[in-house]
């Protein structure tokens, strides 16, 4: 059984009452040598806004939800789309901003705004995020959004049954393990060398069928082991 208590005022504060709201059974983010931090500390929500039917025939980047691989954060079947072809208004977003997905956020949609899509416009569904650089480098905070850190609290603060989303204010109050700037540089370049290191992996891997295909051909038009031709 989940017990707990609160007062009125956090009742009046919170955006839905569900009991998981006060209840902190379950989470793990004490478990850390760093200071712990809410998420308002360090970003601000970027707020502006674009409607694309007013320019039609501009190209613009335009990221949704399924354009976003879960976990990874990596962009997936993107590409530019003239004004036009985009139905709703839609949010502005900068390079190095965070787009965190609120509708199913246990689908864990976080992009960091880099190329090929650096800048540009998202679904309404995204909260585009600014990190405060004087306290939060931008890998680390998408890789920390997208870790047990946060989804510990997303499968239990999610309201709604068909379309489950993920208040703003509810994100906000999360806490993260905030380590210092200089220590943050350490994890900066390891996520940068890692995730490029495993994007390459990934390009190899979708083009190895083909390769064994072809391999495989090769070997029976001119009498070769494939095994060597595929080195």
């Amino acid at each position: 059984m989940w017990i707990g208590t609160a007062s009125i005022a956090d009742f009046k504060q919170k955006t839905c009452w569900k009991v998981e709201f006060f209840c902190n059974e379950g989470t793990n983010a004490s478990n850390t040598v760093f200071q712990l931090v809410s998420l308002q500390e360090i970003v601000t929500e970027r707020k502006e806004t674009l409607n694309p039917q007013a320019n039609p025939d501009k190209i613009l980047n335009y990221v949704g939800l399924e354009n976003i691989q879960s976990l990874t954060g990596d962009l997936i079947n993107f590409y530019p789309k003239y004004g036009r072809e985009i139905r709703s208004r839609s949010k502005i977003f900068q390079k190095g901003d965070i787009l965190y997905g609120r509708l199913r956020p246990y689908l864990n949609k976080v992009y960091l705004a880099e190329e090929p899509a650096s800048n540009g416009i998202c679904s309404g569904e995204f909260y585009v995020l600014t990190p405060n650089l004087d306290k939060v480098l931008p890998n680390f905070l998408r890789s920390t959004l997208a870790s047990q850190y946060v989804q510990q609290y997303v499968q239990n603060w999610q309201t709604g049954s068909a379309l489950p989303r993920l208040q703003l204010q509810d994100l906000l109050e999360i806490e993260i393990p905030l380590p210092p700037i200089e220590i943050q540089q350490d994890y900066e370049e390891f996520l940068i060398h890692k995730n490029s290191y495993r994007r390459k992996l990934s390009i190899e891997l979708s083009e190895l069928p083909q390769r064994i295909v072809d391999a495989v051909v090769h070997a029976l038009e001119y009498g070769e082991n494939p095994s060597v031709i595929l080195l």
